[in-house]
Formats: C-alpha cells, structure tokens, sequence
C-alpha cells in the first residue's frame, strides 16, 4: 500500500513537475549547482585525506614519530628519530609486523651512457615495500644486505623512469649505471604508477648511503629518516603509541642532548602524516564554502517552493475539501521535493565528474604536481555523501513550505484566495531566508577574496631584487665523487672562476638558498644581552653566501663591506645583517662592528661570536612565504661558514648549493645552456637542476595557490549569484503579493517613487541584516581561526581585512540593488484599476 501510494505520488509530482517547467529547470539548475559543488570537493578531501592509500592493508599503514609538543610547524608538530633510534626500535618493537625508514624528495645524480641526469628519489630500508604491499615488476626488492654501509650501492627504478629514459630495455636487470658519483646496478623495476612516498623515480637503500652516525655528531645526524609500520592486527593504535612512547622516554633520559625534547611518541594512520594540518584546514574550509552554495541552493528553492505554494493555494484547498488529510498534501509536496533534489543530484554529479576531472588534470600538470597516489574518484563514499546532500536538498527545500501549505484553512483560503495569516507568515519567513542568504554570502565572499588577495599580493611582491633579471641552478655534490669539504671548496672555487671568466657573464655567486626561496632560520643572542630561556632569544633567518652575491642581484650596502674570499671562520667569524636586523637591534646606531652568535639544540649548541662587517637593503629572504614563528629579519655568513656549532679546523662546504649569474646581456631564460656549459667543464658528470629565474621558481611553488585562487573565485561568484537570484525571488513574490495595495496607495495618490522607495526599503533591510550578521560571523571565524587562519593567508593579509569587508559590502549592495530595483520598478507600474479588479 506504502509502495503503491509512493508511486502514485511520484507519478503525480512528475506531472506537476513537466507542467510547471521554469519553476522544476531553474530549481534543478539551483541544486545541481551546489550538489556538484559539495561532491567535487568531497571528492577532494576524501582523495586527499579520507580514502587513505590503495595499497594492500592501507588500514594498517602507520607512521611513527617522536616529538615535541611544545613545538609546532607547517606539517604538525615538531618531530625526528635519528638512524640509531630507528635500528632500535626496528630490533626490539613488538607492536608491528614491519618498521621501515626512508628519507624521500632527495636529489640523486645518475650518468647513463655518458648523459648525466638529476632525478627526485627515495632512499629506503629493507622491509619499506613489503610494508606497503609492493613487489618490483622486473627484478627483486632491497635487502638487509643491501642497506649495509660500504657493500654494492644497487637502485630500483620507476616504472615511468625505465620507459622513458632507459627505452623500456628488459635486460636492464644487472646493468651498471653511476649513481651519485658511484657505480650502481639496477637490481629491479617498480609497476606502472608507482612512486611512493610522492612522486620519486628511483629507490637506493638508506643505510648503503647515509650510515648511522653517533648522536653526537649532530650535522650529519641532523638529516632524520622518517619511519612507517605496518600494525599488527591485534594490536590498537594506543597500545603501539604507548609502547613508542616508552622508547621516546627512555631515549630522552639517555641521550639529554640530542633526544630531549623528543619525549613523547604519535604512531597515526600514514595518510594523516601525509596531509599537514594546514592542507587539512584549507580543504576543510573550501568544503564548507561549497556546503555553504548548497545551503543558498536550498535556500532560493525554499523560497521559490513558498512562492509556488501560494500560486496552488486554491488547488490544495480544493484537494483538502475533497477529503485528501494533511499528511497526503504534505507527502505529495515532499514527493515533488525530493524529484526535484534527486534530479538535481543527477546534473551535478554529472558535472562532478567533469569538474574533478578537470581539477586533477590542472594540479596534475604543475610544476611542482600533487603526490601519484592522489585522485580524485567518484567512489561509494562519495556517492554516499551525494545521497546525503540529496536527501538534505529534499527535506530542506521542501519541509517547511509543505508544512506551511498544508495548515491553510481551505475555506478561507477558497473565500479569500490564498491572502492572509498564512500569506503572510510566508512572507515574513522568506524575507528571513533572503536574510540568511546574504549572511552566508557575505562569509563565502570575504573568505574568497581574502585567499584570492593573499595569492595576487604574493605574486606582487616585492622581493627586493629583480626576480626575472638572474639565472638560478641548483647543484648537489654527492660523496661519491666530493667526498670532504675540501673537495666541496675546490669544485666551488673553480666554478665561480669559470664563471666570472666567461665573457656572457656580468657577475656570478653562490648561496645555500633553496631556488631562491626558503633559507635557513635559528635562533640568535646579541653580545651584551641577557636571555633567561631559548625561547627570548630572536627567530631570525640566514643565508650562507660568496662574495659577489649582493652584487649579482643588485642589493645595495648601506653600510659596510662585501664579504672577501679571506672570510672564513678559522680566521675571523664574520656576518652581513639587512637593514631591518640593524634597525631592530642596533636601533639609532651602526651595526659594524657589534656582535652576535647563533644558538641551536634548545639553548645547548653556540656557534662563535660573528663581527657584523655590512649591513645590506631588505630582501625577501623566504620568496613568497613567511613563517610566523620566525623574525622578518636576516643575516649572511661565508659560503664556507658552519651556521651553528663551533668552528672547525676545516672550513666546511655544503653539499648543495644555488648558482647565480647575471648575464651581460640577453635575457636571462636563453642563458640555460651557456649555464650548463659553463659548469660541465669543471665536472661533466654533474648536472644541474631547476634551472631558471627566481620568477620562474617562485612562480612554480605558487602554482597550487593559483589554482585555490580560481576555485574560491568560482564559489564566491556562484555564492554571489544564488543570493541575486534569491532576493530577486522574494522581491518580485513580495511585489505581487502586494499587488493590491500598491494599487490602492497609487489610487489614492502615491507617486511611483513612493511605490519604488517602499519596495527598495524592503529590500534594503534585509540587506543590512544580513551583512551585519555576515560580517560578524566572518570576524568571528577570523578569530577562531587565529594563527592557523593566518598561515593560509601566507602572512600577507589579514583575516580581518578592513579593504575586503567594505568591498564585499559594497558589491553585495550593488547587487541587492539591481535585484531590488527590477520588481520595484514592475511595482511603480501597476494600474490602480487592474490591481483593484485583482484576485
């Protein structure tokens, strides 16, 4: 009976549907829109953070970390666990089938017949692909034998890396390749797609590579492995963290020095190790900005589903009078509700297949592309949220105007067609919705706007130098063939000298600096001051530098001297402060000649007294980022300087460096090859990396943003949009519902503008209700958000914005206005006579 009367309904919602064709087009369209909103970026978060990895017991994939609680960054909280930490545990945990180490997005310089290449790898211990289920395609996997130090160095390859560069060769298994200036063999092949942990091309072992060193030596030690398990089916994720737990103590109370503030263990699911707390945030946030479409959706069809009720008054009073019960109307228009919702989430999964599509393609093809294992699929568990979204369409586009229709007197609505108490508690609850619809506008579009700004003020920025005017390379100088410092600083020597030689080059430098972009940053002490506790001493940023640097990229002294190839730190600790250092240390006085020494390991590790010899105009020292934690302020040492620690009897070198030269004419982008030239005749095995202008780099790390920009663009113009269209809707019922009376008031001698200023008046109160309430709300979250809210902005917008509230202010009145100001002018127009003669 159940069935057959559902049927029956769903067959009579059909035809009312057909029937009534603009009303069922323009409600589908509506909740089409902000279904395929909510299921695209659902599919995101679930790719991203939810779905979690599609290797075999993906349940049971965990990372283990030890940490510091009191310490905070981008990607969570602070963690390591050094070589011998890892062999402990890997030798005597009992919570896990497996435990592996791995340190990935490593630089690894390979020469294959002759042609010297870079790629991104891995390096791995044994166990680290039986863990994640994965067996090479061609070939076999690590060994214990394989991670010794000093044995064969052996490498596996990616599937893409075999094709591409090796031509596909099935005898590749055995052959010889240089590997980091040593020679290797290709022990296997991984399947098509893989590239694990995000998207290396080879796999070296770890320990073959990095071997263990003492906790003591705290430079080499300061490169820690990450760690991952694969958990023991009986055993919980509590149990594991207590049991890494007991290791973290026991390691901080034997090893003070280096394992101290590492005292507590987080043994989580992998995928969430993978995802920083800020990505989380910001995905976090655009899904409820597409929540928030889909709310606007429901909100407009809520109010054309009032409209429509009104028009049908006479015939639900009719199907009343004829016996149908109150709970028959009321099913009907749900009925009709839910078509309209389930036709809705056919178009927009629909045009969710399309748009994450098309998302994926464009993160995909970035410079710097999202990990392999990432999609974006239309699985059951979003589908699951599809059928959520619908039935929340249904029920809240449709609930309370069925409610409303239904408890109409029908005798009174047959005497006085559909005009009274009713009418106008539906009038009273639709200008609430308008109202609610722009308060859910207003926050979509200041949250739209502020990241949008942050992206525009980013690429604006000004870095203090010319960011299109120098050639950049990147450069790693692998043990193999530099295997002390001392061979580091005669390659460096003799580059910089070839460089300066050549007669397409105006100046040439070096800099430890990653593409121009991220340097380094540690604490500092100034000599004469007193600091009770580490956390007093400043935060500030540092870059190691040769002489010439400020010379290649145009950055004036004002004060002071270039460093001199004598600056070295077994003579005389020097440093270069920029302006802003000088001024905020050494304010109303020179900075030459003052001092200060690095300080590291939590106030336990000084570096020597520096002499500050110069102090330089600002740069930009982070690109385009900016670390709250951290003073926006920096200095320089040599090249050749230790940042931290004290000084040795050898000068140091680092392994990777920044070229920089500044071409004497010509544009920069052209220089490329004269680049590599130029280095391959001091070291034809060596090539080089990201090579480009600053521009082009920090253009490529900029890239993800952009494509954030452009989606929260689309959901503050779609938001836009729907809250026009919403206020339009209740304008225009509001006008003809008053039809009458307008003809009245004109009847008895209101002019036109009267008439327009009323109406106007209307519209203008919900306006300033819902702005009111929406801004409020907006700073609100501001300050909830706090510094987390902050670091998505990239430090270069505030959350409260005083220019973004008023523009989104004044965009939402012109906007109000024009959908006000069409109904009204239609109001202006009545004939006193016909409204009169009206129903």
């Amino acid at each position: 009976m159940l069935i057959e009367t559902f049927l029956q309904d769903l067959r009579i919602g059909l035809r009312v549907l057909i029937k009534e064709k603009s009303f069922s087009t323009l409600a589908i369209l509506v909740l089409g829109l902000g279904i395929c909103g909510v299921t695209t970026m659902f599919s995101v978060v679930n790719g991203v953070m939810l779905r979690g990895f599609s290797f075999p017991h993906a349940d049971r994939l965990t990372s283990v970390q030890f940490i510091d609680p009191a310490q905070t960054n981008f990607f969570g909280v602070a963690n390591q666990i050094f070589a011998l930490d890892y062999q402990e545990i890997a030798a005597s945990q009992r919570s896990f089938d497996h435990v592996a180490a791995y340190i990935n997005g490593s630089t690894v310089n390979v020469t294959f017949n002759g042609t010297p290449q870079r790629y991104t790898g891995a390096y791995v211990t044994e166990h680290f692909f039986r863990i994640l289920g994965v067996a090479p395609l061609l070939g076999r996997d690590f060994t214990a034998e394989d991670n010794r130090p000093g044995v064969e160095k052996v490498a596996l390859l990616s599937h893409r890396l075999w094709q591409r560069d090796f031509g596909g060769r099935p005898d590749i298994i055995g052959s010889s390749v240089r590997i980091n200036g040593r020679s290797a063999v290709i022990i296997g092949v991984m399947p098509p797609g893989f590239a694990f942990p995000v998207n290396e091309e080879l796999w070296l072992p770890l320990f073959n590579e990095f071997p263990a060193v003492p906790r003591s030596d705290r430079a080499a030690a300061a490169a820690t492995p990450a760690v991952i398990g694969l958990i023991k089916r009986e055993v919980s994720l509590e149990q594991a963290n207590l049991e890494m737990s007991a290791f973290a103590q026991r390691l901080a109370r034997e090893f003070p020095d280096t394992n101290k503030r590492f005292h507590t263990a987080l043994v989580q699911p992998l995928i969430q190790a993978f995802t920083p707390r800020q990505l989380q945030g910001l995905l976090y946030s655009m899904l409820a900005v597409c929540v928030g479409v889909l709310l606007l959706g429901c909100a407009n069809v809520m109010n054309m589903q009032f409209a429509r009720a009104t028009l049908r008054a006479k015939e639900l009073a009719v199907r009343s009078s004829l016996g149908a019960t109150r709970g028959r109307l009321i099913r009907q228009m749900l009925t009709e509700s839910l078509l309209l919702a389930a036709l809705g989430a056919t178009l927009g999964v629909g045009g969710a297949y399309y748009a994450t599509d098309l998302l994926l393609a464009a993160v995909r093809n970035l410079p710097n592309p999202i990990p392999a294992y990432i999609t974006f699929d239309i699985d059951l568990t979003v589908l699951a949220a599809v059928v959520g979204s619908t039935v929340f369409a249904a029920v809240g586009s449709g609930v309370l105007p069925a409610w409303m229709a239904s408890r109409a007197n029908p005798v009174e609505v047959l005497k006085e067609a559909g005009r009274g108490n009713t009418s106008r508690t539906i009038s009273f609850i639709t200008r609430g919705l308008v109202v609610l619809q722009i308060v859910i506008t207003c926050v979509i579009l200041i949250a739209s706007l502020l990241q949008v700004q942050a992206i525009l003020r980013q690429q604006r920025l000004d870095y203090g130098y010319d960011t299109a005017g120098v050639m950049t390379a990147r450069l790693g100088l692998m043990d193999g063939d530099y295997p002390d410092a001392a061979s580091r600083r005669q390659f460096y020597d003799r580059l910089l000298l070839s460089l300066r030689a050549s007669p397409e080059i105006a100046a040439a430098a070096l800099t430890n600096r990653f593409r121009m972009t991220f340097s380094g940053n540690g604490r500092i002490e100034i000599e004469g001051r007193a600091y009770s506790e580490d956390r007093e001493r400043p935060n500030v940023n540092f870059e190691n530098v040769t002489d010439g640097y400020f010379d290649s990229l145009g950055i004036r002294f004002r004060e002071g001297r270039d460093f001199t190839t004598d600056d070295l730190d077994t003579r005389q600790p020097v440093a270069i402060v920029n302006a802003g250092f000088a001024q905020k240390y050494f304010p109303g006085q020179s900075a030459l000649g003052r001092r200060f020494r690095t300080v590291g390991n939590n106030g336990q590790l000084f570096g020597p007294w520096r002499t500050i010899v110069g102090v330089v105009a600002d740069v930009r020292m982070t690109g385009p980022f900016n670390n709250p934690n951290v003073e926006d302020v920096g200095f320089y040492v040599p090249f050749y300087a230790a940042v931290f620690g004290p000084v040795t009897p050898e000068p140091s070198a680092a392994k990777f460096g920044t070229i920089i030269v500044k071409p004497r004419a010509g544009r920069p982008e052209a220089f490329a090859n004269a680049l590599r030239r130029e280095t391959q005749k001091v070291d034809a095995n060596l090539p080089l990396y990201f090579v480009g202008t600053p521009r082009e780099g920090i253009d490529s790390f900029l890239g993800q943003n952009r494509v954030i920009a452009i989606l929260f663009s689309i959901f503050g113009g779609v938001a836009t949009l729907l809250a026009a269209v919403g206020l339009y809707g209740v304008m225009s019922f509001s006008v003809n519902q008053r039809t009458q009376e307008f003809g009245i008031r004109m009847a008895l001698g209101a002019e036109p503008s009267r008439i327009l200023g009323l109406v106007v008046r209307q519209g203008g109160i919900q306006l300033l209700a819902g702005l009111a309430v929406g801004i409020l709300l907006a700073l609100l979250i501001a300050q909830l958000g706090g510094q987390g809210l902050r670091t998505s902005l990239a430090g270069v917008i505030s959350p409260t914005d005083p220019l973004t509230y008023t523009v989104v202010a004044a965009l939402l009145g012109a906007v109000s206005l024009v959908a006000t100001l069409v109904p009204a002018r239609r109001a202006t127009r009545v004939d006193p006579m016909i409204a009169l003669r009206s129903e």
